[in-house]
């Protein structure tokens, strides 16, 4: 989280505690109470309801008032009801009260169950007023702060262990190799494995810098490409893969349907999704890949009829790093980013994808993209194997 929202923050209280003892020094010693505006409120109520931020006054006996923001945010608020009625949330009452009974500021993180359950920073102040203490409670919803910065700790460390491993077992070939009497076939044997690792090293970067830079966010260009051209180019590409691994793949292509990805991008969502299809699901196994116009979209499938997914692992796929078979995932050189990079890639362009799976029966992974400007309804193409 930066640092503008709270420095805000701080110069609206501020302006409000001005505003607030001005007040309480201007009626000293008067008799009248201070005038009210056409609705009752008085006129110190309705500039705190005007500060641009969630924030609530109150006191010893519960909410005195709230601002138009604090409302929209909880629509359960009630004046005179004290912080533990409003909220039911017993550390953000007795931290206030706190504040309240030593008169010393406090600043703390708090999840509150609001719409779900949020994390929200906050801001007590508190300060005298005709003779008892009042204070300003401000919060500030930090829930996606917190979330990004835990994601972020996760990656750094998915990332460390990721590459820890390749690094490791190069190191411990390359030692091998420094030995002066290794036989000349096992030298070689330990140079292939060496060169696969390092291989291996450099697909996970790759793949690690385009889910950063998709991540990253910004306007997505303004380039299409062709999603059947592009499926055919990346299923060429991977022939060879499918024919080690004794899948056979199909194609059911329809023609001139464009979406607003740029080509390179278009085959790397192919070839993501078909290689994951030719390394998990096994020997003798169909991996068919489908693009169709329906409506404003294009849809795209790539569904095998291999071993399937568990049941349980199905909602993590698209997470980063996660293997439903770490073991044969590694040995089938997957980087575990393939999905992510292509649910990113998809969303960050308007899209949806989805996966429907079962033990034994195969897996689908169905891509949504917006239809761009110039396709027509196409005509598949004769499949092919």
């Amino acid at each position: 989280m930066t640092a503008m929202p709270w420095l805000i923050a701080a110069v609206a209280t501020a302006a409000l505690l001005f505003v607030l003892f001005r007040g309480r020094r201007g009626g000293r010693g008067r008799a009248t109470s201070p005038p009210e505006t056409a609705d009752g409120r008085e006129p110190m109520d309705l500039a705190f309801d005007r500060l641009p931020l969630v924030a609530l006054r109150i006191d010893e006996s519960g909410v005195l008032a709230a601002t138009r923001r604090a409302r929209e945010a909880f629509p359960f608020l009630a004046r005179g009801e004290n912080l533990l009625q409003t909220f039911g949330e017993a550390q953000l009452a007795r931290r206030v009260a706190d504040a309240l009974a030593g008169g010393e500021p406090d600043e703390f993180e708090i999840r509150l169950y609001v719409d779900g359950r949020r994390t929200y920073r906050v801001s007590v102040e508190p300060f005298g007023a005709d003779g008892g203490r009042e204070a300003i409670v401000a919060l500030s919803d930090s829930t996606d702060a917190v979330a990004y910065q835990e994601l972020r700790m996760q990656f750094v460390a998915n990332v460390s262990h990721e590459l820890r491993t390749p690094l490791t077992g190069i190191g411990g070939l390359l030692e091998a190799l420094e030995e002066e009497d290794i036989a000349d076939d096992v030298r070689r044997r330990f140079a292939g494995r060496a060169r696969r690792e390092v291989l291996r090293l450099g697909a996970l970067v790759e793949d690690i810098l385009l889910l950063s830079e998709l991540e990253s966010g910004g306007s997505p260009g303004t380039e299409s490409s062709d999603l059947a051209a592009a499926a055919r180019d990346a299923l060429a590409s991977l022939a060879d893969s499918a024919t080690e691994a004794g899948v056979v793949l199909d194609a059911d292509l329809a023609s001139g349907v464009r979406v607003p990805l740029t080509d390179a991008m278009s085959r790397q969502l192919v070839a993501n999704l078909v290689g994951n299809a030719i390394r998990y699901a096994g020997p003798g196994s169909r991996a068919r890949v489908r693009v169709v116009r329906r409506s404003d979209e294009v849809q795209l499938d790539v569904s095998d009829d291999g071993a399937g997914i568990p049941e349980a692992d199905l909602p993590h796929i698209f997470e980063r790093f996660y293997r439903a078979d770490p073991a044969r995932s590694k040995a089938a050189g997957g980087t575990g980013l393939g999905l992510s990079i292509v649910k990113h890639m998809v969303e960050r362009h308007g899209g949806a994808v989805s996966a429907e799976s079962r033990e034994g029966f195969g897996t689908t992974i169905r891509v949504r993209l917006p239809s761009v400007d110039g396709s027509a309804p196409g005509v598949p193409d004769t499949p092919r194997s």
